[in-house]
């Protein structure tokens, strides 16, 4: 059943159904504000329909008539209000839009004017293959190509200009939290916008500006981030992969790497500044004690660093990747050596002060040099194998890791190229403490002969012996240091230091053998016996032993030029096929000793090769040449030795002679007259007097004195090789015979006189030389027979001149004298024919013998003929010669001619 409503819900419908006819209105109202057909009209028509629907009025409704427009009015004033409003901020907006748009619009006109330039070459292109009806695909390919280009360069600038803003905002906020992955993303973003909008004609510093405060912040961050990664990398890699992935997105490896470098060895540069030369402080190191001298201590830390190159080679791969891994592991190597090198140098300086080192600096540093090239060969290994490991996986040529290799090689060695440079210097200063060692004991060895015994001569013989080949170890080690530090550059120098070396040594040797032949020359008549020309005799052995050793060391060294000028050849060629950068170059898997020494003095040596002071590959070539002088001085310095041995064995051999020969000219017998009544003596004849009996028996006892020393196979051999020029020593008795009788001294007279065989063009020939043709010998007799018949020849040629010399210096001669000088002289003729020695007698002997018992008259036709027979040709000199001898004999028998 219905019930009828009362007032109360009567007023509560009307109320609802107001509200809701009112929303509605409303709603209309406000569509037609927004209305592109709005009118008053309509508005108002609306606002009051449900007031104006009858033509009658009661005052109540025109109460609420006055009432809804007074809200209408208020209405409209409220929204007008809020239009203002929101038409202010959007003309402020707009405002701050404008540039921008008119900026975007200029870059889309300048895209645009690209495309249409594009369209129009397109379209000309076009029209001109067709009016020449040519088809070019390149073309078209390539201005499509083009056209594409300036489309993406467009669209990347649009693109960038509408980000900028929003990716700047970001980045405040990323920073802020932190998150440094997805900052360098979106600074690396902005980067790239940056270069696409640089072609813009406004706003390039603001952009620019705000890049660099934003790379800071981040890297700000990204330090302590970076620090902390390689504190840790020893144990975690993953952090400091992560810092190489920022720091290649923001395109910033260099630093990183710069950084990475630095910090890698770090240990090994405290280790390195901790040591203090064997002061007993411990660096740390393995296998090192704290008082090691350098020479110990630095093959310990060169150990040290191959172990953390050995680590470098795989963390750098894993790190880097394989197109940065090759050039980390160098650049590693090089900063372990970059900030000590000074030091280094300091150190090589120092060592001759180490108490430490027992040998030179030289020595120390050639020791320290080897220890560096055998670490560089070892190290060599690591970095080019840290290429092979990725050879496939990067574009790194190996002439370009060759390169690096090579130059930071040459930096850890350059330390050592001031001594490399200056070697002969080095050399000279070294070899001369060890040189005065050896004239030391050369001058003690000769020193201590006070009397000229036996004993005396054979200890000065043995001692000198022993001293001869001392010089050529310490000329063999030069050698060695010459091969290590210059590897065959610039040998001239060092080599002519070592040939002074030698030279040296050699005119020590000879002036000791002159100061012991001029000690024993005085007494030496008194005493002698023939022990002691067996030992002068070993004093042949002495220059024998220099000349071998110098022939062996000579031929060493031509062996070695031989090598250092292959080395040279070998890594020239290598170098050349290097300069030509040539793919086809195969970088070695290892470098020797050797080749990395040729490597280190070629960069060493360089500056010098520049100047034009290198020694050429040819230059070693003919010094390693067999027909070259390799040691001049030394080579000399054979000759002069030679002499000095040549001459005492011949003072000791003609001692005896001599001193019975220098007084003879002043005896009383050559100016004594006969008496008139002959003694019972003289009616036995005249016989030899005392001092040429003295002369002849020494000659003939000479011959067994001779045998002992000849007898030895491994002394004859010895002594054989340096007799040479041996009839030298002998001119000088024949030089004061030609000074006795007023002839000039002309060596090729002198010596033709003194051979003798050219006098018998004017002098009867008395004696045949003895036939041994016939006679059968070995060998080794035949040497024997030539080596005592050699000095036979000496000692009787000097003896002959001297004797001559003598006699023709007789003021007179009696007829009495006459006799005792032929007699005499007969004597020695038959001492020397008995000796069976080629050339001798000599024919002045039995000429002046001759003479000397000859008529006055038949000595003065014999004169007259020679006078007369002088300009008439034939050899003028030595007939001149016997001529003036003959005049000068007359003159001391009286004789008028």
């Amino acid at each position: 059943a219905s019930y009828p409503k009362t007032e109360v819900e009567l007023a509560i419908t009307t109320m609802s159904a107001g509200t809701a006819s009112s929303a509605a209105v409303e709603e209309r109202l406000s569509g037609m504000l927004v209305s592109n057909q709005f009118s008053v009209a309509s508005y108002l028509d609306t606002a009051l329909q449900d007031l104006t629907t009858g033509e009658e009025k009661s005052e109540a409704e025109s109460e609420d008539l006055q009432r809804r427009m007074a809200e209408l009015a208020l209405q409209l004033q409220l929204q007008t209000q809020a239009c203002h409003e929101e038409i202010g901020r959007i003309g402020a907006e707009l405002q701050a839009i404008l540039p921008r748009c008119a900026t975007d619009i200029g870059r889309v006109g300048v895209g645009l004017e690209g495309i249409r330039l594009d369209a129009s070459q397109l379209l000309d292109e076009c029209a001109q293959l067709q009016n020449e009806e040519v088809s070019s695909s390149l073309e078209t390919l390539s201005t499509l190509h083009a056209l594409r280009s300036n489309l993406s360069h467009t669209q990347d600038i649009l693109q960038a200009a509408a980000t900028w803003d929003s990716t700047l905002q970001s980045i405040a906020a990323l920073l802020a939290q932190p998150n440094l992955p997805a900052a360098v993303a979106s600074l690396a973003q902005l980067e790239a916008g940056e270069r696409a909008l640089r072609g813009m004609p406004s706003g390039l510093q603001e952009r620019r500006q705000a890049l660099k405060e934003i790379r800071q912040s981040v890297q700000a961050l990204l330090q302590p981030q970076l620090q902390h990664a390689l504190q840790t990398m020893h144990t975690r890699l993953a952090p400091l992969q992560q810092c190489v992935q920022l720091y290649q997105s923001l395109d910033k490896m260099d630093a990183l790497q710069k950084e990475y470098v630095t910090n890698r060895p770090s240990n090994l540069h405290k280790a390195w500044f901790a040591y203090r030369g064997g002061s007993g402080v411990n660096t740390g190191l393995p296998n090192a004690t704290a008082n090691d001298s350098l020479v110990t201590w630095l093959p310990t830390w060169y150990d040290a660093v191959l172990q953390l190159l050995i680590e470098e080679r795989r963390q750098s791969l894993a790190v880097f990747g394989p197109n940065s891994a090759p050039y980390m592991i160098s650049k590693v190597l090089a900063e372990c050596f970059r900030p000590l090198l000074a030091s280094f140098c300091t150190r090589l300086d120092s060592l001759s002060n180490e108490e430490t080192n027992d040998s030179s600096q030289l020595e120390s540093i050639c020791t320290l040099y080897e220890a560096t090239l055998q670490f560089l060969s070892l190290a060599y290994e690591t970095v080019a194998g840290g290429w092979h490991d990725v050879a496939d996986a990067t574009n790194i040529l190996g002439t370009e890791v060759y390169r690096e290799i090579v130059e930071v090689f040459g930096k850890i060695a350059s330390p050592f190229a001031p001594y490399q440079k200056s070697l002969a210097e080095l050399e000279r200063e070294h070899s001369y403490a060890s040189q005065m060692l050896i004239k030391k004991d050369i001058q003690q060895a000769v020193g201590i002969v006070g009397a000229p015994t036996v004993t005396a001569l054979q200890d000065a013989a043995e001692k000198l012996k022993n001293l001869t080949p001392f010089v050529f170890p310490i000329a063999e080690a030069a050698m060695a240091r010459l091969e290590l530090l210059t590897g065959g550059h610039k040998v001239r120098a060092p080599i002519s230091t070592i040939d002074s070396m030698i030279n040296n040594h050699a005119s020590e040797l000879a002036v000791s053998i002159q100061t012991l032949g001029a000690a024993i020359a005085a007494q030496l008549a008194d005493c002698f016996n023939d022990m002691h020309v067996s030992s002068s005799l070993e004093i042949l052995k002495v220059v024998g032993l220099y000349q071998t050793s110098l022939s062996d060391f000579e031929s060493k060294t031509r062996e070695r030029m031989a090598v250092l000028q292959q080395r040279r050849v070998t890594h020239d060629m290598q170098a050349k096929e290097i300069a030509l950068d040539s793919k086809s170059f195969l970088l070695p898997d290892a470098l020797s000793v050797v080749e990395i020494d040729s490597l280190l003095v070629k960069v060493a040596l360089a500056e010098d090769d520049r100047n034009g002071e290198d020694d050429s590959p040819d230059v070693v070539s003919r010094l390693a040449n067999s027909d070259s002088i390799l040691f001049p001085e030394a080579t000399d310095a054979i000759g002069r030795l030679r002499r000095c041995c040549h001459t005492f064995v011949f003072q000791v051999c003609s001692a005896v002679p001599h001193h019975h020969l220098k007084n003879m000219s002043s005896m009383e017998s050559w100016t004594k007259n006969p008496s008139n009544t002959e003694d019972n003596i003289d009616s036995y004849g005249t016989l030899p007097q005392s001092y040429i009996t003295q002369v002849g028996e020494h000659m003939l006892a000479l011959v067994q004195a001779l045998e002992p020393f000849a007898s030895s196979a491994e002394s004859l051999a010895m002594a054989t090789q340096v007799m040479t020029g041996v009839r030298n020593v002998a001119l000088q008795p024949w030089r004061n015979l030609f000074a006795a009788i007023g002839v000039k001294d002309d060596t090729a007279v002198l010596r033709e006189f003194m051979k003798g065989p050219a006098l018998y063009d004017y002098i009867e020939k008395t004696f045949e030389d003895e036939d041994d043709d016939d006679v059968e010998e070995d060998e080794n007799e035949k040497a024997q027979h030539d080596f005592c018949n050699q000095w036979l020849d000496v000692v009787a040629s000097a003896v002959t001149g001297q004797l001559l010399e003598r006699i023709l210096c007789i003021p007179r001669l009696s007829s009495k004298g006459c006799e005792h000088l032929a007699v005499d002289l007969n004597y020695l003729v038959n001492v020397l024919a008995a000796l069976g020695v080629s050339g001798h007698p000599h024919p002045l002997v039995n000429h002046i013998a001759e003479i000397s018992v000859n008529e006055e008259t038949t000595l003065k036709e014999l004169i007259q003929e020679r006078r007369a027979r002088v300009g008439e040709g034939g050899n003028a000199s030595v007939l001149s010669t016997l001529c003036a001898i003959e005049e000068r004999f007359a003159l001391m028998r009286g004789i008028k001619v």
